[in-house]
């Protein structure tokens, strides 16, 4: 085995090697809190093993995309067979970065569970708030669930991307778009006043909308409005 003749420059600078880094980090923070007790601090370690998972992921395109330079980029930009198409991944933003943003809020709000259950409007989910074909009597390991939000993570962005015709739209709105179609679906949102705004660039006015997303079986619902606002402060305006 022969180190590469750059090495000491990609250690130093290659975005996979900064994921990966990442990913340890969350992991060993993981450990830590299960050892001194999630409970005393208020953080739930399953929580860190999906962000570490989703910084390993990223870890891959990282790889191709950010270090073989911009004739690479511009190549990834132009396949229309990967999971977001040229008009889905917008200059603003790369789709790695806004599901990073998105998932670890995702899990955060979801929460998760091994066993299938009726949402608030009856709707049987698992995991992290995954309707797919779920039945109740339905079970799930960790990794089974965590594979599956990646999955609909993925699809989710895929679906909205191709609704987006602004090309700079910040990485915060998109991220909050997709943190809402994951909620809601992904036609509601490419329908929506909120992504009519983004496309025209107001962005502050798309963010303002995520406040009228707080219905659920015709009420509204406190959870939803606390969603919603915390979407806006962390994810669209923080971001944009």
């Amino acid at each position: 085995m022969k180190l590469i003749e750059d090495w000491k420059q990609v250690l130093s600078g290659a975005w996979s090697v900064r994921l990966m880094v990442i990913a340890a980090v969350v992991s060993a923070l993981g450990v830590f809190l299960s050892i001194v007790s999630s409970n005393l601090l208020g953080w739930n370690p399953i929580w860190f093993a999906v962000v570490a998972s989703v910084f390993n992921v990223l870890a891959i395109p990282a790889r191709v995309i950010m270090q073989e330079g911009i004739k690479t980029f511009k190549c990834f930009r132009n396949d229309e067979s990967g999971v977001v198409g040229r008009r889905g991944a917008v200059a603003g933003a790369s789709a790695g970065v806004v599901m990073a943003l998105a998932t670890p809020f995702i899990v955060q709000w979801e929460g998760v569970r091994l066993e299938a259950y009726k949402d608030i409007v009856g709707v049987e989910t698992i995991c992290f708030g995954d309707t797919h074909g779920v039945r109740l009597g339905d079970t799930a390991t960790m990794d089974e669930c965590v594979s599956r939000l990646q999955d609909d993570v993925e699809r989710f962005y895929a679906d909205i991307a191709g609704c987006m015709t602004n090309p700079e739209i910040p990485a915060g709105v998109q991220a909050s778009m997709l943190e809402l179609a994951f909620n809601v679906g992904s036609p509601k949102v490419c329908r929506s006043t909120m992504m009519r705004m983004a496309n025209a660039g107001d962005y502050p006015g798309a963010c303002n909308e995520l406040r009228k997303w707080v219905l659920a079986g015709g009420r509204r619902i406190q959870g939803l409005s606390n969603r919603r606002a915390d979407s806006k402060r962390s994810l669209c305006l923080r971001h944009a």
